[in-house]
């Protein structure tokens, strides 16, 4: 399954020689110029603080503006907020906004990642960009961010709430859009780090800019974790005697059933790697093609288990007249799994009269396997046979727009987009379930293939200089074919399947006065089913889980106003944003308990409001004072296959969070101190998981992180030695699984 990328590897490393032997040449020159350098990325930082509103931003409308003149609820995040943080995977970037909440329960050796945006507890209700291409995937439409570069990004761009009327399906709780950096001259950079649980890490990347035209970067990172325990081993207590004794008791996420915890499942470990690369060429003053290149890899594994009774298989002594019996297969959790993942981008630029034209087409690619046990009650750790799942998806995308100005006030936006998604999913034996070797032919197949073709309009209207108004939408057409469900060589067949979404937005700016500005939109956003929701059948011990090719997309109607206030000579800045959206046709499951099915159908009603409330204040010149609150109400409201559900809260979303920090600027260092508070999060979609401090439940939380660089400012000012501190309280506390203690990681950075 692990690939290893040799021609990829080979090219990296040309194109190393090639821009390392051109760049030797500028070294004299660029030498004389270092100080000046480290003295102007200090004043861009402080600058960054002082005139926040000045940052360029494209993702509202597909078109650069200030941040204060974008239609809706944005925030833009530069490499040096990236670089002050100890930022591990990308989506660690975004766990201290306003409107969005970062699941990320076992830190690097997490495969089930998720953001959640405006109350959508799933990443396929945000729609995930590089460079502008969608990167969610063609299977589940989520995307595993570990595999993702850090150190290659230029600045990440969000907007909040549904966005379907420029970017179509999935762009519901909102869009991000990474964006990768180009090198404007010679750019050399490593580091190397150590930290708590045998944690390294080292990035190292190299780029230049030759002839003012052509500029090229490459670049590769790596982090590995011996990572640390995260599962309890936890048995059922009925009546009886033990024959052992060890462990101790434990609730279930309900609070009523007491169990006892017999062992732990192992520590987990994990690892990431990336290579990436670009190339642009400006081939004139306003035209600029370019190439983006990654592959990244991320797997987990899990070291042998362990018991706190002794012996592996027996009855603990739970009390007089009770026992919980155990085996050695209890004792295991998982298998391996690996990730691989290849991204490119080719974009195009250029300037056709007053028509702005942007152009680009893109493939990902994602080769994703994992193993779980299937042996019987005395198979082990180490002997244990399994069922392997590999799965294959792909995705193409293209994309044209222009922006073209009709008379003084009017500038219409008008694009064309296509995207066609194929996943392949295939079981198999395999005699080791810790291996993907020796793999029997497949024994189950599923599959199925998706085209969606879409064309968008806005038009910008500015009514006055205060006052502007967006108006426009999108059409989408979407169809499934080629789908196909059962074990392999007897597959059921199924029928295209195929519909249409018109998503309309309007929205407005008005800038009552110099500092303040009002916002408002509304519009309707769409999900399409995807290819695992549609043709994915898959069994447990307990029931079935089947597809459904007849879904069709999930809808959602949306409202949002807001104001932003800048006070104190723009030192202080403050936004409330307050939001609803309607959500119809919500995929469930329609549970059949005589037959042990549970079957995906259209069938739920949602409804989520909240508030989003920002504020900042630059305290110093060299310091900014920072924190925002959001509250999401998020709560079923329609659910005839699941009336449990109704009136609950949606599973996976706090109905409270906040975001408090600092961050100091100096020559000599930089440090960011924050602190983050989450609320209860249900796990069950009936809200029965209220116990906490227990295995498998979500309990309220507050951590606190912080990264602190020093610089040798007359010394070596090429040089950056940082300590970063993550959970600093040591608190203890369960996200499902336990999360991990104080941990610490030191950097040393070499920068040219």
């Amino acid at each position: 399954m692990r690939r290893k990328n040799i021609y990829f590897f080979k090219s990296i490393l040309l194109a190393g020689i090639f821009v390392l032997g051109m760049s030797f040449s500028l070294m004299a020159q660029e030498q004389m110029k270092i100080s000046k350098t480290i003295e102007h990325e200090i004043d861009e930082e402080i600058m960054w603080i002082q005139e926040e509103a000045a940052i360029t931003i494209g993702i509202a409308t597909k078109t650069e503006k200030k941040i204060e003149d974008a239609p809706g609820s944005v925030t833009v995040i530069s490499r040096e907020e990236l670089r002050r943080r100890n930022i591990r995977t990308v989506d660690e970037a975004f766990s201290e906004l306003a409107g969005i909440f970062v699941k990320r329960t076992k830190g690097l050796m997490d495969t089930g990642d998720f953001v959640t945006m405006r109350g959508f507890n799933d990443s396929e209700y945000m729609l995930v960009l590089l460079d502008g291409q969608p990167l969610n995937d063609g299977y589940t439409a989520s995307l595993r961010w570990a595999v993702l570069p850090v150190d290659n990004i230029e600045k990440i761009e969000i907007i909040r709430g549904a966005a379907s009327a420029l970017y179509g399906g999935n762009a519901v709780g909102g869009v991000v859009n990474i964006i990768t950096s180009t090198p404007k001259s010679l750019e050399m950079s490593a580091t190397g780090g150590y930290g708590t649980n045998d944690t390294k890490r080292y990035r190292v990347s190299l780029g230049n800019r030759f002839a003012e035209k052509l500029s090229i970067g490459i670049g590769y990172e790596k982090e590995v974790t011996d990572g640390y325990v995260t599962t309890p081993v936890v048995r059922t207590i009925k009546n009886g005697e033990g024959n052992v004794s060890g462990g101790y008791p434990m609730n279930d996420d309900t609070g009523n059933i007491t169990q006892w915890v017999v062992g732990d499942r192992g520590i987990q470990n994990g690892e990431k790697y990336s290579f990436y690369g670009k190339a642009g060429f400006d081939f004139s003053d306003t035209g600029n093609i370019s190439l983006t290149v990654i592959q990244g890899h991320h797997e987990y594994d899990y070291e042998p288990p362990n018991t706190y009774m002794g012996t592996l298989s027996g009855s603990a002594v739970s009390g007089e007249g009770f026992k919980a019996d155990f085996s050695p297969n209890d004792f295991i959790y998982g298998g391996i799994a690996e990730d691989d993942t290849d991204i490119y981008t080719l974009s195009f630029r250029e300037l056709f009269g007053r028509i702005h034209v942007n152009a680009q087409t893109g493939l990902r690619k994602t080769e994703y396997g994992y193993a779980v046990e299937s042996g019987g009650a005395e198979k082990n750790y180490y002997d244990c046979p399994g069922s392997l799942t590999l799965i294959d998806t792909e995705t193409w995308f293209s994309e044209i727009h222009g922006d073209i100005p009709i008379g003084k006030n009017h500038t219409l936006l008008a694009g064309f987009s296509f995207r066609t998604d194929k996943a392949d999913t295939n079981e198999y034996d395999v005699p080791y379930y810790r291996s993907f070797s020796d793999k029997s032919s497949s024994t189950f197949h599923s599959g199925g293939k998706d085209e969606i073709w879409a064309v968008f309009l806005e038009d910008e209207w500015k009514i006055s200089e205060t006052f502007a108004l967006y108006l426009g939408g999108r059409y989408d057409s979407w169809q499934v074919s080629n789908g196909s469900s059962g074990e392999s060589g007897d597959e059921t067949q199924y029928e295209s399947n195929n519909d249409a979404e018109f998503s309309p937005r309007a929205a407005g700016v008005w800038k009552a006065f110099s500092d303040t500005i009002f916002r408002a939109s509304i519009g309707s956003a769409f999900r399409p089913p995807n290819i695992y929701e549609l043709y994915r059948t898959r069994s447990t011990r307990t029931a079935t889980y089947e597809g459904n090719p007849n879904l069709s997309p999930e809808t959602v109607r949306t409202y949002e106003a807001g104001v932003e206030q800048y006070l104190f000579d723009r030192k202080a800045r403050v936004s409330l944003t307050g939001y609803r959206n309607d959500i119809d046709d919500l995929i469930y499951y329609k549970d059949d308990t005589e037959n042990k099915t549970k079957t995906r159908m259209n069938a739920g009603k949602a409804r989520t409001h909240g508030l989003e409330l920002e504020a900042s204040y630059n305290i110093h010149k060299n310091a900014r004072l920072w924190g925002n609150y959001t509250y999401t109400y998020a709560k079923i409201t329609d659910n005839p296959l699941d009336p449990a559900s109704e009136d609950k809260y949606v599973a996976g979303v706090p109905k409270t969070t906040w975001n408090l920090g600092l961050d100091v600027y100096h020559q000599w260092f930089k440090g960011s101190l924050a602190g983050r508070y989450f609320s209860k999060i249900y796990n069950n979609e009936d809200n029965t998981d209220i116990e906490e401090g227990v295995y498998q439940t979500y309990e309220p939380a507050f951590y606190l992180d912080g990264k602190i660089t020093f610089i040798p400012y007359k010394w070596a000012k090429w040089a950056e030695f940082s300590l970063s501190v993550d959970n600093m309280l040591d608190e203890d506390y369960y996200e499902y699984y336990i999360q991990d203690e104080r941990t610490f990681l030191f950097e040393i950075t070499l920068r040219y």
